[in-house]
């Protein structure tokens, strides 16, 4: 299977739909570090194998989570300030990368699933070690009104 991933065109396209027009979404050069990726969404293949990942900062986290079920901007960027993502802010951007595996079916060539949202703390040994792979389209995210955040979409 390819190791393509989807462009900026095809993100900002997804993720205008899911948090309004005015949304933006610009490349930037250096990929998000271990430490800075807060939040690690594992997209898997028929057989069960890490295929594509999606990484995040703590401020897209709780500007996504929170943009999809209009939770306050205030709430959201006062969870980021505080370093955290709160759980009700998590269950909603797990849906935001459940929806978020339509980016990679085109590029993939073949069907993957959501395999976990999990927190930078929580990841497997295989994610980790997936997390290593240099393939990547890195993001900035700015929805309206929450903090900017950042996103890598991963190759494996």
């Amino acid at each position: 299977m390819s190791a393509a991933l989807p462009g900026l065109t095809d993100v900002t396209h997804l993720f205008t739909m899911l948090f309004g027009h005015e949304t933006a979404c610009k490349a930037r050069k250096s990929p998000l570090s271990r430490q800075e990726g807060a939040i690690v969404a594992s997209y898997l293949d028929n057989c069960g194998e890490i295929k594509r990942l999606i990484s995040c900062d703590i401020a897209f986290a709780n500007s996504a989570g929170a943009a999809l079920s209009a939770i306050p901007a205030g709430a959201a960027n006062d969870a980021t300030k505080s370093g955290e993502v709160p759980e009700n802010i998590l269950a909603n951007l797990l849906e935001v990368m459940n929806v978020a595996v339509n980016l990679f079916t085109e590029s993939f060539g073949g069907r993957l699933e959501l395999g976990s949202v999990s927190r930078l703390s929580d990841l497997s040994p295989e994610t980790q070690a997936a997390l290593a792979s240099i393939q990547r389209v890195k993001l900035d995210v700015a929805i309206p009104r929450y903090d900017m955040g950042r996103v890598d979409l991963i190759a494996i």
